[in-house]
């Protein structure tokens, strides 16, 4: 084997051990197996955590239907959860509620 052979080699190693042993990347592959998703799951941050766990509760719910009837249901939302990232103009009730604070910082203001 001559040294350019060897080297490309070595190269090619150290290119996919820098890619494929993080270990994010171990835990996100490995968290199928009962005993290391828990250990996937405290290794996300709180938020991250419960959204993870209830997008995996919810992937095990629907892969028992098939597309068709999903799409007939009001809960299905596509297939993995949306993140929570509400705001005030979802729905009429939150708009509501955002022009009731307005109107209400508009008092406590003139005062």
């Amino acid at each position: 084997m001559n040294l350019d052979e060897l080297s490309e080699k070595l190269n090619s190693i150290s290119y996919s051990l820098k890619n494929d042993n993080s270990y994010e990347t171990l835990l996100k592959k490995l968290k199928e197996e009962p005993e290391i998703k828990q250990e996937y799951y405290d290794s996300l941050d709180p938020l991250d955590r419960d959204y993870q766990k209830k997008n995996d509760d919810y992937k095990k719910l629907i892969s028992g239907f098939s597309q068709s009837y999903l799409e007939l249901c009001e809960w299905y939302v596509g297939p993995e959860l949306p993140m929570n990232d509400t705001t005030f103009l979802d729905n009429k009730d939150s708009i509501n509620t955002l022009y009731f604070m307005f109107l209400m910082s508009m008092f406590i203001k003139s005062n």
